[in-house]
């Protein structure tokens, strides 16, 4: 995780997280651990970085909701930065996209 600025001043980042590779069961408790740590330890928004995310299964969709859920109650927000088109066609199709800000 790196703490620093974002492009869009609309957002006060206090953290971005860049995640690689798979958001699924084989993977969410050590994402989920990671994602409660810097929605408890910080201010601002979260900012996951998921432009190098290959795949996310129904698993990692409960943990990303979760996590809004958990940011929400601290008085922050998440938001997703450089989701990939097939990840953001999922969020859409699952009306998730209603839920999780994504921006460029």
């Amino acid at each position: 995780m790196r703490t620093g600025g974002y492009g869009d001043e609309r957002y006060q980042v206090g953290t971005i997280m860049p995640i690689v590779g798979r958001i699924d069961a084989s993977t969410v408790g050590q994402l989920r651990d990671q994602l409660h740590s810097a929605v408890d330890g910080g201010i601002g928004v979260v900012v996951l970085d998921l432009s190098d995310v290959e795949m996310v299964d129904a698993v990692g969709l409960a943990m990303l909701v979760a996590g809004h859920s958990r940011a929400l109650r601290a008085g922050r927000r998440i938001v997703l930065r450089g989701t990939p088109p097939r990840i953001a066609r999922l969020l859409h199709a699952t009306g998730l996209d209603r839920v999780l800000t994504a921006v460029a």
